[in-house]
């Protein structure tokens, strides 16, 4: 199922709705990570936001570590974890609280990436 993530947060700080990007839209995959298999050094649960790139290919959007649903009244889902940024070369990683509002996606991708298209290349 095809989701519209906004980002709620960046770099951990809560986000006017001013301020917000355009939303992701992809699909959700959960994995469980053993302590033996990441640099947590502890069981890990993610989620991550996948979208279709060509005709065969996904790539990552964003990725949640330790994902929380929140309670929400509105149409879809907030989900709460922790996100990682990677700086200096990957040699600094900061963590960082991020939230997510995630609603059910209206229409095809194909339909939404020409939307985006348009909406960021308006001279076109």
């Amino acid at each position: 199922m095809l989701f519209d993530v906004q980002l709620l947060r960046k770099q951990g700080l809560r986000l006017p709705r001013s301020q917000w990007d355009l939303p992701l839209r992809g699909t959700f995959r959960i994995t469980e990570m053993d302590r033996d298999n990441n640099n947590f050094k502890r069981n890990l649960v993610k989620i991550d936001l996948w979208a279709a790139y060509g005709e065969t290919r996904m790539r990552g959007l964003a990725t949640l570590a330790d994902p929380v649903l929140l309670p929400y009244e509105g149409e879809g889902l907030l989900i709460a974890g922790t996100e990682l940024q990677c700086t200096d070369g990957g040699r600094k990683v900061w963590e960082h609280r991020q939230v997510w509002l995630c609603q059910p996606a209206a229409g095809t991708e194909a339909e939404w990436t020409r939307a985006l298209y348009q909406r960021t290349h308006p001279e076109t």
